[in-house]
């Protein structure tokens, strides 16, 4: 009979674990959607729209024209698809940290640092890593970190 208490006890685990499971994703989903925006408007071509997903600060700091050259030597502008293994907000600022692979099937791995600007997410720092910046390394590659 003891094996009903222990039962409920997990099944309230496991329960509390999905929905916090699902909060976490919903709450930094906007920060996702964000970064597959900019990623996509730069993989088409269209800079002004991947510009708009930039801060104002960023803006700054930033021409379209130094984005587009940016985006051409870190391959970012060949993306293909892009997975975040970590996405976090605190307050007004968001993070996501992954790798974004090229058309040619290389990963490039990426930092984005996001703002809160008129209720609307901004990317204000782009960070990429190691040696691999411009020609990225092959997916699944394990990190010699």
């Amino acid at each position: 009979m003891r094996k009903k208490p222990f039962l409920i006890v997990v099944s309230a685990c496991g329960a509390f674990g999905i929905i916090l499971f699902a909060a976490v994703f919903g709450v930094t989903g906007n920060l996702v959607t964000v970064a597959d925006e900019f990623f996509a408007a730069l993989e088409g071509g269209d800079y002004e729209a991947a510009y708009g997903c930039l801060s104002l600060e960023f803006h700054g700091n930033t021409t379209v024209a130094e984005l587009q050259a940016f985006a051409q030597e870190s391959a970012l502008a060949d993306y293909a698809d892009a997975t975040w293994c970590q996405r976090s907000i605190s307050g007004d600022e968001g993070f996501l940290d992954g790798e974004v692979e090229t058309k040619d099937g290389k990963c490039i791995p990426v930092t984005l640092a996001l703002l809160k600007e008129n209720d609307d997410w901004k990317i204000y720092q782009i960070d990429w890593y190691g040696p691999e910046t411009s020609e990225g390394i092959a997916c699944g590659t394990p990190s010699t970190e």
